[in-house]
């Protein structure tokens, strides 16, 4: 039985220098290999206090241990940086991670034998980093400076061959927009928060993966087995063929719910955002590598003044919410920002789309000037294309929306905490609404990440409605002892009939085993894959028997190598806040919308949260007060940092 060689590809920019560290699978085995392995490099060469747009900052691009493989859904990168997000109002910065899917870019590194890139440095002009069978080049990207996310990957395409992997940031990621994000494959987003900024802080436009390798498994028998098994599954799914005929544009009859900023009714909003007026748009639903049930999406847009654009993505539902957010009634208007977005700037919609709202808002509302360099703040989409222009371009009002929440609170004055919808955590406004999502544990994986996202958490409890027999069905197979199973179901006064706070510690730590081995967090939030089949399928391609527990301890240890990283850059409890507007009632047509337990047994207060931050700590064996890791901890997990 062949067990795999772990290859970390260093590349210096200053130097124009490449080198490459080979390791056994022992030597990773215990944080999983993949981004595991990328948090301990991070932990190790990282230096705490540097600024994001440093020289000194690093980007980790890890493919999945399983990408590349023919296990469905194994298709994710997860990149590791610190980002430029400023996430405090003493401007503090999180290192953070962010996962994507894509059809070839993360399976392009792996077959090019490169398990791990970790970039670092500063190019002296603009560069792309071409990671090929023979290693890795840098190469002058001059030409391509200052063109659209669409346009470079064509070209790249073109030139390295239609099975090229390409990862590309927009014109925002040039200028350093804190929230410009990059796209992979022309159709998947990746890093929420600024990576792309980090990209282009270091003059890389582009990255490209192109290989020609194979990717081996210990024991392949016993791997496709498990891997047809799966996949059985999936294609016997009874919701499968709704879902491949609208891809994530399939989960409106819940994100109508959960991302619901209440202004309008449910009904007028179905017929304006809802599934009907989605397929007026959608022309084909596009899988990752290896995935039989689709996700992202083609839309051409019919009639109107954007007749006929193109666009690649998942425009559907981060269109609604902010559409309805804006007062805008014709999708169209606002699946054009996606695609200027998506194929152009690289800008984060929903940032840039709720900062808009928040400052055209207040200018309405004379809690500052209308007029504002040469724009008056109106409640309109030429308003709103204009700022959305300005913000990607860093020109006047546009160059603080560009910096985020917390500028606009040192330069117009204007708290955060006023933002009416889903809420400010370390710098990041959510997706989700704990109100109308009601408060469950993705909610809490907001506040206890480091950086504030789902980052790929998400298992039944995302879903509204569901049994407790159902949800704790699949804690079940997290090889959870009895004891740790009980604490989870036992009912209380301040969370509901589960345990949100010590559920979220298992949930995250699952995380970062699926971003680790690469696999997509949509099998674990419909049921199609639980811990105890990535046990299975992780023990045949590396060649260790492992079970279900012992996976997701050293989920474990990462979750706690990227706490130890984030406390000596100064974050603590302090930080893990939830924001003030949950605890606002949402005044909504269909009525008051307080936060809640999943079951809507009792509205939540600031003082119930308090109680699930300290189950969370206290399940993580970790500090209630400050919230970090306790030396004991640590020491249990093998840990120093």
């Amino acid at each position: 039985m062949t067990r795999p060689i772990d290859r970390t590809w260093f590349v210096d920019l200053t130097r124009s220098q490449v080198h490459v560290e080979e390791r056994t699978y022992d030597e990773v085995a215990d944080v999983l290999g993949g981004s595991g392995f990328g948090w301990r490099i991070v932990a190790n060469r990282l230096p705490s206090g540097i600024d994001p747009f440093s020289p000194e900052n690093m980007i980790v691009l890890n493919p999945g241990t399983l990408v590349g493989t023919r296990v469905m859904g194994a298709s994710k990168l997860t990149a590791i940086t610190k980002f430029p997000t400023v996430a405090s109002a003493d401007h503090r910065y999180y290192v953070g991670s962010c996962t994507s899917g894509g059809r070839y870019f993360a399976i392009g590194m792996r077959q090019a034998g490169c398990d791990r890139l970790v970039i670092q440095g500063k190019a002296s002009e603009p560069v792309i980093l071409a990671i090929r069978d023979g290693g890795l080049s840098i190469e002058p990207a001059g030409d391509l400076w200052g063109k659209g996310i669409d346009e470079v990957s064509r070209t790249l395409i073109e030139q390295e061959g239609q099975d090229a992997g390409v990862l590309v940031i927009g014109t925002a990621g040039e200028k350093l927009v804190r929230s410009a994000l990059t796209i992979i494959d022309r159709t998947n987003s990746l890093g929420r928060g600024g990576l792309g900024a980090v990209f282009g802080s270091k003059n890389v436009k582009a990255v490209v993966a192109h290989g020609t390798g194979s990717i081996r498994v210990a024991d392949p028998i016993g791997y496709n087995q498990i891997a047809d098994e799966l996949c059985e599954r999936a294609m016997t799914w009874p919701r499968r063929e709704h879902w491949i005929k609208l891809g994530l544009a399939a989960g409106w009859s819940t994100f109508k719910h959960t991302q619901n900023p209440g202004m309008w009714e449910k009904e007028s909003w179905d017929k304006l955002y809802g599934e009907e007026k989605r397929l007026e748009s959608l022309r084909a639903v596009i899988a990752c590598a290896s995935c039989p049930l689709n996700c992202r999406l083609r839309w051409v847009l019919p009639g109107g003044e954007f007749d006929g654009e193109q666009g690649l993505g998942s425009p559907y539902s981060k269109s609604a919410t902010s559409g309805q957010l804006l007062g805008i009634e014709d999708d169209r208007k606002m699946i054009h920002l996606v695609t200027e977005a998506n194929s152009y700037t690289g800008i984060d919609f929903y940032t840039t789309t709720r900062l808009i709202d928040f400052v055209t808002r207040m200018a309405e509302r004379g809690r500052i000037p209308a007029e504002q360099d040469g724009i008056t703040l109106a409640r309109d989409y030429p308003t709103y294309q204009r700022l959305y222009t300005m913000t990607a371009n860093r020109e006047g009002l546009g160059d603080i929306l560009a910096d985020g929440w917390y500028r606009v609170q040192e330069e117009l004055g204007l708290d955060p905490s006023e933002y009416w919808y889903a809420g400010v955590c370390k710098g990041v406004d959510f997706i989700y609404d704990a109100r109308p999502s009601r408060f469950h544990p993705l909610m809490m994986t907001f506040l206890t990440r480091p950086r504030p996202h789902h980052g790929g958490s998400h298992t039944r409890t995302n879903s509204r409605g569901k049994t407790l027999e159902e949800i704790r069905d699949q804690a079940a197979h997290w090889g959870l002892s009895d004891e740790v199973m009980d604490r989870i179901f036992l009912e209380t006064d301040y969370s509901g009939k589960f345990n949100v706070g010590r559920y979220t510690a298992y949930m995250e730590d699952l995380m970062r085993v699926k971003n680790a081995i690469g696999l997509c967090t949509i099998y674990t939030y419909q049921a199609l894959i639980f811990a105890d089949d990535m046990a299975r399928l992780y023990s045949a391609a590396v060649g260790e028997q492992i079970n279900a527990r012992e996976l997701i301890r050293r989920g474990e240890r990462v979750s706690n190598l990227a706490k130890m990283i984030n406390v000596r850059d100064g974050f603590s409890r302090a930080d893990d806040q939830p924001p003030d507007v949950w605890f606002r009632p949402m005044e909504a047509p269909e009525g008051r919308i307080e936060m809640e337990d999943y079951y809507q047994t009792k509205t939540l207060h600031r003082e119930d949260l308090a109680h699930m931050l300290d189950d969370y700590y206290e399940e993580r064996g970790w500090d209630k007060t400050s919230g970090h890791p306790t030396p004991e901890k640590l020491a249990a997990l093998g840990l120093s940092i």
